[in-house]
C-alpha cells in the first residue's frame, strides 16, 4: 500500500475562508437558535465565538467525551457550525483531513446574543436544574 504524497499547501489556520468543507449528509435548516441549554454547550459555544476548534479540543473545552454530540443538539435546535476540512499529517506520516469546527456570521451573532442572555455558566446551570425541576414536577418560588 503507497502512500499519498503529501500536497504543498499554505498554512491553513491563517485563512479558515480558505479550506474547504466536509460534504454534508443531511440537509441542514439553520434556524433561529434557542439558546444554551446546559454547562457543556456554553462552554463549547463561549469559545468557539472567539476561534475555531479542532474535535480533540471541543472534547477538552466541553468536559465531554463526545464532542460532536453536542454540536449536532447545537445543530438541530439552529446553528449551522460548519466544519472545515484541515490536511494534516498523521502521527504515522499519513497526508490525513481532520475536522475544524467553526462559527458562521449568521451562528457568531445568534451565539453572541445567547450568552449575552445566559449571563455565565452559572445562568445555564441554573437554567437547566429549572427544566430539570418543572419536567418532574417541581417549582422553586
Amino acid at each position: 500500500m503507497s502512500r499519498r504524497k503529501q500536497p504543498s499547501q499554505p498554512d491553513l489556520l491563517a485563512d479558515i475562508s480558505s479550506l474547504s468543507q466536509f460534504p454534508r449528509r443531511k440537509q441542514r435548516q439553520p434556524g433561529k437558535f434557542d439558546g444554551v441549554h446546559n454547562p457543556r454547550e456554553f462552554r463549547f459555544l463561549q469559545t468557539v465565538l472567539h476561534r475555531h476548534m479542532t474535535r480533540e479540543e471541543l472534547d477538552a473545552v466541553s468536559g465531554a467525551s463526545n464532542g460532536p454530540e453536542i454540536v449536532n443538539q447545537l445543530r438541530s435546535r439552529g446553528l449551522e457550525i460548519p466544519c472545515y476540512r484541515l490536511g494534516t499529517m498523521d502521527r504515522d506520516g499519513g497526508w490525513v483531513y481532520r475536522g475544524l469546527y467553526a462559527l458562521s456570521h449568521k451562528d457568531r451573532l445568534q451565539v453572541a446574543r445567547a450568552l449575552h442572555d445566559k449571563g455565565g455558566p452559572a445562568a445555564a446551570q441554573d437554567t437547566t436544574r429549572e427544566a430539570t425541576a418543572k419536567g418532574k414536577g417541581g417549582s422553586h418560588d
